[in-house]
C-alpha cells in the first residue's frame, strides 16, 4: 500500500501546480473616470496610469490601500482635495480584487491571486515586465481614446 501512495504522490508532485503568470502592462488610464478637466483633459492622467501599475501587480491588502492612498495625494496636487477624494473612494469600492472587473486589484496575473503579498519570483516578474513597457504606446492608446 505504501509504493501505491508513494507512486501517486510522485506522479502529482511531478506534474506540479501550473504558475500563475503575469500579463503584459496595459492602462485605460483614470478608469470609467475623466482624466482630467476640460481644459486639461490628461490633468492627473499619469497618477492614474502610476495606480495601474500598481493595481495591475497586486500584493497584500497594505500595498493595495498604499497605492490608493499615492493616487489621492498625486491627485490632489494635480487637481484639488475633493477630486482626488472622489476617486479615492471610487478607487476603494471599485478596484476590489473580488471583482471580476478588467481594472480590479491583481488585474495582471491570469489566476486570481487576491490579497496575497507577492513573493521574491513574483516581483521579479514584475519587474521585468515592468522594464519592457512601451510607455508611449501605452499613452497613446488611451490618448487616443483605445482604452484597454
Amino acid at each position: 500500500m505504501s509504493l501505491a501512495v508513494y507512486l501517486l504522490v510522485t506522479l502529482v508532485a511531478g506534474q506540479g501546480f501550473a504558475k500563475n503568470t503575469l500579463k503584459d502592462f496595459t492602462s485605460d488610464g483614470c478608469s470609467m473616470s475623466p482624466d482630467g478637466f476640460a481644459w486639461s483633459v490628461n490633468a492627473y492622467l499619469d497618477c492614474c496610469v502610476a495606480h495601474d501599475v500598481a493595481y495591475w501587480a497586486g500584493g497584500a491588502r497594505e500595498d493595495r490601500l498604499r497605492a490608493d492612498e499615492e493616487l489621492k495625494q498625486c491627485i490632489t496636487v494635480k487637481a484639488n482635495k475633493y477630486t482626488a477624494d472622489a476617486y479615492f473612494r471610487g478607487v476603494r469600492v471599485g478596484g476590489s480584487a473580488k471583482l471580476q472587473t478588467p481594472f480590479r486589484w491583481g488585474y495582471g496575473w491570469v489566476e486570481d491571486r487576491g490579497y496575497k503579498p507577492l513573493d521574491m519570483e513574483e516581483r521579479s516578474e514584475v519587474a521585468d515586465k515592468i522594464l519592457s513597457v512601451d510607455w508611449e504606446q501605452i499613452y497613446d492608446s488611451i490618448f487616443l481614446g483605445n482604452k484597454k
